[in-house]
């Protein structure tokens, strides 16, 4: 068992205990600063990238809505593993600013005879050699939250090349489809041999070094050109040279448990990611309400804030659903308000009504709209609704979309139920998750 310290040894204070370590890390007050000061601004950009990029993806081809959809993952991965660097970092730092302050109060450290009163003999001796002196706690809880500051903002910047390569081609893709290149599959096809393109080589010269660059002479032709081709793509982003980081993290505390560390976070990153784009679709929502029916887009009995302007507020959601004005209907129309989402309604178009797109006559705009009208086949309480269609923008959002106009001399008061199917070029029947029509209450 641990013998008491002498009399008085602890109340004779070291000379370092009322100063900053000297080993302390130099860039201490550097992080504190840019955490605390960074953190707020970064809180409000989440709501801001969504905003962005949904409206993006909500108002593009489906050749460009799929790449604006990875771009956002791709940002919102790098932001939200900011946020949670700043917050961990700013709770570690302030540990470590509590124990060197503490320390000063009581620069003898941990009165280990003191505690032997309420604690058993073995459980002090295994908590002194866990904690070590207080020199030895206060260097590690400072090493830790440097260890965060740096390891963080390298994961952040994994995705800063994917988002920049994603971003050439959304502007590319974009500025050909407006100079008049012609859309649908053939331009998908395009774009994935581009990356291949891109990723092929890339993948054989790893292969290719792996397997013959420890056997080939330094300065021999082969390695020479294995060289020039990793400098190469280390110009576009394609090196971890330009991730020192990680590297630094990696190289001192061990690849394996810098791949677990980085793909620990990636997979608890991208699963937040996931879950805020398709937990509206299909109804996931925390808590045991098993009286309640599902809180997804297409359920029934059930009144959803994203069906009503007066109670969606402003936000910019993801495939946006149709909305009314308020759950009560008290004038002589009840305005539908439907998105107009390209990646979905250009090709149900297509394969619905494509005499109509092809039409280029006076009638022709009329035309397409009574072919959406068909697509949407808006009822109420199960009955058809023969109105027409008129362009229109929503005035929250800026989404553009369609309005209709029903008419409620004929309804009588009372709960009700409009009904409108989503576009979808796989058939008037439900065929899944995606053809199931919207439900939208309301009452007279």
């Amino acid at each position: 068992m641990h013998q008491p310290d002498p009399p008085g040894a602890a109340d004779a204070p070291p000379a370092a205990a009322h100063h900053v370590p000297g080993r302390t890390t130099p860039t201490w007050e550097m992080e504190l600063l840019i955490s605390g000061a960074t953190v707020f601004g970064l809180l409000q950009l989440p709501a801001l990238t969504d905003r962005v990029m949904f409206n993006m993806n909500n108002g593009s081809a489906m050749e460009i809505s799929g790449l604006v959809l990875a771009l956002w993952i791709y940002a919102k991965f790098s932001l939200l593993t900011l946020i949670g660097t700043f917050i961990v970092h700013l709770a570690l730092r302030g540990h470590w600013v509590a124990l060197v302050g503490l320390h000063s109060v009581y620069p003898g450290g941990i009165r280990w005879d003191r505690l032997n009163r309420r604690m058993g003999p073995n459980y002090i001796e295994a908590s002194r050699e866990q904690c070590g002196d207080m020199a030895e706690l206060i260097e590690r809880a400072d090493n830790r939250a440097s260890r965060v500051f740096g390891v963080g903002f390298g994961m952040a910047a994994v995705m800063l090349v994917p988002i920049l390569l994603v971003g050439i081609t959304v502007a590319v893709l974009w500025t050909y489809l407006r100079l008049g290149g012609p859309d649908g599959n053939l331009t998908l096809v395009g774009v994935s041999v581009a990356f291949l393109l891109v990723f092929l080589p890339y993948g054989v010269l790893v292969a290719w070094d792996l397997t013959r660059g420890r056997r080939v002479p330094r300065d021999s032709t082969e390695a020479h050109w294995l060289r020039r081709g990793f400098r190469l793509y280390g110009a576009i982003g394609f090196s971890r040279s330009n991730n020192p980081l990680l590297m630094l993290f990696a190289s001192n505390e061990g690849g394996r448990r810098t791949g677990w560390l980085v793909g620990i976070t990636m997979a608890l990153m991208m699963g937040v990611v996931s879950f805020q784009a398709v937990s509206a679709r299909i109804g996931w929502g925390f808590g045991d309400y098993r009286g309640l029916p599902d809180d997804r887009v297409t359920g029934s009995d059930l009144l959803l804030p994203m069906h009503y302007a007066s109670r969606r507020g402003d936000a910019v959601i993801l495939v946006p659903p149709p909305h009314i004005p308020d759950p009560v209907v008290d004038g002589p129309y009840l305005q539908v308000f439907i998105p107009y989402l390209p990646s979905r309604h250009n090709l149900a178009m297509r394969r619905r009504c494509p005499e109509a797109l092809a039409d280029t006559g006076p009638d022709a705009q009329r035309a397409r709209l009574d072919c959406l009208a068909t697509l949407h086949d808006l009822r109420i309480d199960g009955q058809p609704v023969a109105v027409p269609l008129d362009a229109a923008q929503d005035p929250q959002t800026g989404q553009r979309g369609l309005v209709a106009m029903v008419p409620m001399a004929g309804v009588a008061a009372g709960r009700h139920e409009l009904t409108v199917m989503p576009a979808t070029g796989k058939g008037q029947k439900p065929v899944g998750p995606d053809t199931l029509p919207y439900r939208i209450p309301f009452w007279r």
